[in-house]
C-alpha cells in the first residue's frame, strides 16, 4: 500500500491556501469551484493549488 501524504498551507497576507498531495490516487469527475484553482501534474503526479 503507497503511502499517503496530505500538506496544506495557508498565506495570511495573500489568502492563499496551497495543498500538496503525494500518492494519492484517486480520479476526479469533471466539476466547477466558486475560486480559481491550478492544478498541474509534476513527475507523473498531480499537484493543486486552491485559491479562495
Amino acid at each position: 500500500m503507497q503511502k499517503e501524504i496530505r500538506t496544506v498551507c495557508y498565506d495570511e497576507d495573500l489568502h492563499l491556501e496551497a495543498y500538496r498531495f503525494e500518492g494519492i490516487v484517486q480520479p476526479f469527475p469533471n466539476h466547477f469551484h466558486d475560486y480559481y484553482v491550478i492544478g498541474f501534474i509534476e513527475a507523473g503526479d498531480t499537484l493543486f493549488v486552491l485559491q479562495k
